[in-house]
Parts: structure tokens; C-alpha cells; sequence
């Protein structure tokens, strides 16, 4: 029976700490070669740490591939729900979760490249029970605070996997054309992504907005629930 690692959400390892360096070095040789191609003697000297000091954080590769993304995705989460809680209004509180899924990104491109594309099948197995575990809990938070606001009138009453959808799918796909680019957009340097998402941040902020408010009466908007 497959073992499902857990996050670490009572402890996080300080800057430059062994379990940290070995992180760190592994998502840059997964992110190069793939998580089945890299070799645990590359993570051991990207990370200058030894066997011993691997096997005492990580139980075995995969388990540190699985770990490390599962860490990555609650924090994301973490932030995003900080920043919906952040807002009293309405509209503030759309237009920011959008800006901090941008911003997010354009901190961190390595950590959103790791949750984006190493979901290598031995990994996603691994992690598969926990990842659905974060997600079904930040997707009800964002459904129940959707079910709030349109109760007030302040948003379309939307099935809420549309509304998700109109909210943050934009930015999502933004962020996944920038790090791993289809023929139809450049990638963007590590050193300038920041800029070329904050660039997007007022047209996919406002397009959030307009997509879900509940269109005032005399608007042409669809007036449609």
C-alpha cells in the first residue's frame, strides 16, 4: 500500500538548513532532467549533504519529490487564502486573489514550474491522497466564501466551478504559457517574469471582476444569475 507523505505544516525548515539545501537542489534537478532521471548521488552533491543526512528528512527520492511538491501547493494555497482574508470588499478581494496567484508566481517561478509540470506518475501516486486532501479544502473555502457574497447580491450565483474558473483560470493560464511556453508565447527570462505577469495583472484583475459581480440593474451585462 502506497504511503502518502504529509506537509510539514508545524515545522519549516530556516534558510540554509540541510533538509532545506537538499529541497532546493532537487527541484532544480527535477525541473533539468525529470525526477526519474535524476540519480540520488546528483541531489546528494548538488546539495553537498550526505546519505546519512538525506535518509534523516526524506525517506527515499520519491518521497522527497512528493514532499517537496505537496509543500509547495500548501503554501500557495496558504498565501492565496491570506489574501482573500486580507479584504473586506467584494471586489477588492477578487481582483486581489488574482494579483497574488500573479505575484506569487513571479516571486517563485521555480516553485510554480515544480507544482505546474513534476507530476511524473510514480509522484502524482505518491502524493495523490494529500494533494486531494489541500485541494478539496482550499476549493471549499473559496466555494463558501463564492456562496457568501453571492447571497448578498454582490456576486452571479455561478456553479462554483465556473466561477473558479473565470476567477483565477486566466492567471493560471498565463502563468503555464510563461514557464512552459506552446509555440505561441516566449518564455520570459527567470529575471523578468515578475514584470511580465505584473504587466497582465490590470486586464486580468478587472476581467475577474466583470466576470463575476452581479451586473447592476440598466447594465448591459448579462443579467442571467
Amino acid at each position: 500500500m502506497t504511503r502518502t507523505p504529509t506537509t510539514s505544516t508545524g515545522h519549516r525548515a530556516r534558510p540554509g538548513s540541510r533538509r532545506e539545501d537538499i529541497a532546493a537542489a532537487a527541484i532544480e534537478l527535477f525541473l533539468d532532467r525529470g525526477v526519474a532521471a535524476t540519480r540520488m548521488e546528483d541531489i546528494l552533491a548538488a546539495a553537498g549533504v550526505s546519505v546519512g543526512s538525506f535518509y534523516h528528512h526524506f525517506r527515499n527520492k520519491l518521497s522527497l519529490a512528493a514532499t517537496v511538491y505537496l509543500e509547495h501547493l500548501q503554501r500557495f494555497q496558504r498565501d492565496l487564502l491570506v489574501e482573500l482574508d486580507r479584504h473586506a470588499r467584494t471586489e477588492d478581494a477578487v481582483r486581489g486573489l488574482v494579483l497574488a496567484y500573479l505575484r506569487w508566481a513571479g516571486a517563485d517561478p521555480r516553485a510554480m514550474r515544480y507544482l505546474a509540470l513534476c507530476r511524473e506518475p510514480n509522484v502524482a501516486e505518491i502524493s495523490e491522497g494529500e494533494e486531494a486532501r489541500l485541494k478539496q479544502s482550499f476549493y471549499g473555502r473559496l466555494a463558501g466564501w463564492l456562496d457568501e457574497r453571492a447571497a448578498t447580491g454582490e456576486l452571479r450565483a455561478l456553479p462554483h466551478e465556473h466561477s473558479c474558473a473565470l476567477w483565477l483560470g486566466p492567471a493560471e493560464q498565463l502563468v503555464r504559457a510563461a514557464i512552459d511556453p506552446s509555440g505561441y508565447s516566449a518564455t520570459p527570462d527567470p529575471d523578468t517574469l515578475g514584470a511580465h505577469l505584473a504587466h497582465a495583472e490590470r486586464v486580468l484583475a478587472d476581467a475577474a471582476w466583470e466576470a463575476l459581480r452581479r451586473p447592476a440593474l440598466g447594465d448591459d451585462a448579462d443579467q442571467a444569475p
